[in-house]
């Protein structure tokens, strides 16, 4: 036998001899003894914890799937009416979010830290913000803060004899993600405005993006997630600089459907996804 299968088998012996000892001496153990106790009371709270943790990541889900439904809601409006129908529909149905997955992640932390789960809600959050975000834009030309979105976040729970506040806390890291991922959004409005002729709504997107990109250089310590995201910020500010470019440079001579068409030779590579790292 070599060295490597004596060690093996070696190992083997070992860890029989170990579990065999470990097992006997457990029932040798009184039934109330304080150490099966002990060890019993771990195992209940270690099986709650991984439960809730799946509850969270199924609503942490849900809200994504809604928060992208959402924003393709707000990217087929085209007309000033349908801009207006798309963005109190899409407010409708943000509310709901509020009142639905969003309080009930609040109901499931509200006796256990925050941060204990905040990576299976993480996605969620940031797709929430990039949809929230997108409409107060479209809504108001104005990007909703991080303080507002959490007012919006606390609810008054009562009872038959009581009344307390629910606070579904939002990490601000998950809101600054979001709001990174909202420069693309913003990219595809301006490009999809130069179709339906709205020069207007393509540069303001367009100054949007740069003054996000121009917020988010200043940053220092941004962490490693913030970080993965920048690469695709800049792509999402150069696409939208050389729409506005072929837009206001050759607007007069090419129709704006051609204008779509070219693409600069650095957008070739470039990949548009920025999905959750």
């Amino acid at each position: 036998m070599s060295g490597r299968g004596r060690q093996r088998s070696y190992r083997q012996r070992n860890n029989h001899t170990l579990s065999k000892v470990a097992k006997e001496t457990a029932n040798s153990l009184p039934a109330d003894s304080p150490v099966l106790a002990m060890f019993k009371d771990i195992a209940v709270k270690l099986t709650d914890r991984q439960d809730r943790h799946e509850r969270l990541v199924k609503l942490s889900r849900d809200i994504t799937i809604e928060s992208k439904r959402i924003i393709f809601l707000l990217h087929s409006a085209i007309t000033t009416e349908s801009s207006e129908k798309a963005v109190k529909e899409a407010n409708e149905r943000l509310d709901k979010l509020i009142k639905g997955p969003i309080k009930s992640i609040g109901f499931e932390l509200e006796h256990s830290p925050a941060y204990l789960h905040s990576r299976a809600v993480t996605a969620g959050f940031q797709e929430y913000i990039e949809a929230r975000t997108f409409c107060s834009i479209m809504e108001s030309k104005v990007i909703i803060g991080w303080s507002e979105v959490q007012k919006e976040f606390t609810y008054d729970i009562k009872n038959d004899d009581s009344e307390r506040s629910l606070v579904t806390m939002l990490p601000q890291i998950d809101y600054m993600l979001g709001l990174a991922d909202l420069t693309g959004e913003l990219m595809r409005k301006a490009i999809n405005s130069i179709s339906s002729g709205d020069s207007h709504e393509c540069f303001s997107a367009c100054q949007f993006v740069r003054d996000l990109y121009t917020g988010y250089l200043g940053l220092f310590g941004m962490g490693k997630d913030l970080a993965r995201k920048m690469t695709t910020t800049r792509n999402n500010v150069n696409k939208v600089e050389a729409a506005v470019y072929a837009l206001r440079v050759r607007g007069g001579e090419a129709p704006p459907l051609l204008l779509i068409q070219s693409k600069p030779e650095w957008d070739v590579d470039h990949s548009d996804d920025e999905g959750f790292y």
